[in-house]
């Protein structure tokens, strides 16, 4: 890969505090919802998602030190959007759509990025979103929270 398709730091900086953000709401909503879940089954897949999606954060805040940045604390506009969702499958679908975005924000930009320890990170970190976008999808073919 020639450094003109490689992202700066910046441009690296910016893609992971970007996912960072939507991350934290992602764990957000699921804690959220929790309390809200209709059943031990929509409990158990919220606390899957996110145990994933504290991964995630965790992984993130490495891969920004990594490269010589610090986070802040925020927390994405995607949390209070996907939590007025009163609707639990609506509710549950809405994370799932967040989950394919991070899906195609990875993608586009993993074979663009130079540092082989923050693709690495990133590569895991899309594994997991792809798992967790087809679970969701099963999920609510099989389970109705009327």
């Amino acid at each position: 890969m020639s450094t003109q398709d490689s992202l700066s730091n910046k441009e690296i900086f910016d893609l992971l505090l970007q996912l960072l953000h939507a991350e934290r709401a992602g764990a957000k909503v699921c804690m959220q919802s929790i309390q809200e879940a209709p059943s031990d089954e929509y409990r158990q897949i919220l606390l899957d998602i996110h145990r994933d999606e504290s991964n995630s954060c965790a992984g993130l805040l490495n891969s920004i030190k990594i490269i010589g940045a610090t986070a802040d604390h925020r927390v994405g506009d995607f949390a209070k959007k996907c939590m007025i969702i009163s609707n639990f499958d609506d509710r549950l679908q809405y994370l799932n759509r967040g989950q394919q975005w991070v899906v195609r924000k990875i993608e586009d930009a993993l074979t663009k990025i130079h540092i082989n320890q923050v693709q690495n990170q990133l590569r895991e970190m899309l594994d997991v979103h792809r798992d967790n976008v087809t679970r969701i999808d099963k999920f609510l073919e099989q389970h109705t929270a009327d």
